[in-house]
């Protein structure tokens, strides 16, 4: 995620400027997020319905990544084929 990535740079004593610089675009965020929810099976990705305990749990290991709660919300309310079709994108991007 953009803030994970700008910590990192700011611990390491990389300039603001520069590191805003080397930052992801924040479209790429909601991919990038839909790629972790498809590593462990979060959100569209999930084998079964959520209720809410699993949706809070959804979201705090989204947080815990570094996506901000709009990006990680934004990615687990998605449909299941758009959020494949935004992962294969950033894929053929990279």
């Amino acid at each position: 995620s953009r803030r994970a990535v700008g910590a990192h740079l700011a611990a390491k004593g990389v300039a603001q400027d520069v590191a805003q610089a080397a930052l992801p675009a924040p479209e790429d965020e909601l991919a990038a997020a839909l790629a972790y929810a498809r590593r462990r099976r979060l959100g569209p990705f999930r084998m079964h319905d959520a209720d809410p305990d699993i949706l809070r749990k959804e979201l705090g290991a989204l947080a815990r990544a570094g996506f901000p709660q709009p990006v990680a919300r934004q990615a687990l309310d998605m449909d299941g084929d758009a959020a494949l079709a935004l992962v294969i994108g950033l894929k053929q991007g990279a």
